[in-house]
């Protein structure tokens, strides 16, 4: 499996790569994830150093009873970080947003992937990452927010393949080729935690029609059933790779590492 960015192409296939997340907001609701303009490029470096596969930078938490910023504050938060990190690190640069005047600027500054957390898959994305060569990361949130759910009468897996089919169509129809497309389930967006478990244990379901395969679920709610969020999200992280996640979004990279490592050995010894 590849991942294909405009600075390089992610090979995916022998381990799950690791996306590290800085976020340069207040409110973000993992307080160490937390990072001023200065300290950011230094825990960029040493994300790299330390194995990340891509840099994932937000400047407009998502987090339950989070307050929404304009396009124009989210990107007063985001420029001066983004182009300084661009110049310390040679890896893909991922930027999270919902609006596609960040994504272009993000772009334009030195960002390679698009990380589409607005739940709807929209031409104007898939035309922005067409026309850089960018990576699009498509989220499904069936339009609702991180503290939002509700009642489903189909699958939830059901309903997830069927928007990245849609999602994919989309992009194609855009020019945007299926191996710059990373899938995201979307897990703690809109769904119980009943659904959650669901999407954990039954990644292998979920369809991506030939893309890659996104697990973001660090220290969501869902990890924290077990009683401690690390220990939980290590679990279902293990069990995402088993199911064929190509790349897990993490606050811990450590512990991701060991993660797709003891995974990876377990993998190779069943098949082998």
């Amino acid at each position: 499996m590849i991942f294909r960015t405009r600075r390089t192409t992610l090979e995916l296939s022998d381990a799950a790569g690791i996306m590290a997340v800085i976020n340069l907001t207040p409110d973000s609701f993992y307080a160490d994830s937390r990072f001023a303009e200065d300290n950011a490029v230094v825990y960029a470096v040493k994300a790299m150093d330390s194995g990340a596969a891509i840099i994932d930078l937000g400047a407009q938490s998502t987090a339950p009873q989070s307050t929404p910023i304009t396009a124009e504050e989210e990107i007063r938060r985001l420029l001066t970080p983004l182009r300084a990190i661009r110049e310390a690190v040679d890896i893909p640069i991922s930027v999270d947003t919902y609006f596609p005047e960040v994504a272009r600027v993000a772009l334009e500054n030195g960002a390679d992937i698009i990380n589409d957390v607005s739940g709807t898959a929209s031409a104007e994305m898939a035309s922005l990452a067409a026309q850089y060569d960018a990576g699009w990361i498509v989220m499904h949130t069936g339009g609702l927010r991180s503290n939002e759910e509700r009642s489903r009468d189909t699958d939830i897996i059901c309903e997830i393949n069927a928007f990245f089919y849609e999602a994919l169509s989309t992009a194609q129809q855009c020019g945007l080729p299926k191996e710059n497309i990373c899938f995201d389930p979307g897990i703690g967006f809109g769904k119980s935690r009943e659904d959650d478990l669901r999407l954990i244990s039954g990644f292998s379901k979920i369809n991506s029609f030939g893309c890659a395969k996104l697990a973001a679920l660090s220290r969501k709610r869902v990890t924290g059933l077990c009683g401690d969020r690390l220990t939980g999200t290590v679990i279902a992280n293990a069990a995402c790779i088993a199911g064929g996640a190509n790349i897990i979004r993490v606050h811990d990279i450590e512990q991701a590492l060991a993660t797709t490592q003891m995974t990876k050995l377990l993998t190779e010894a069943k098949n082998g």
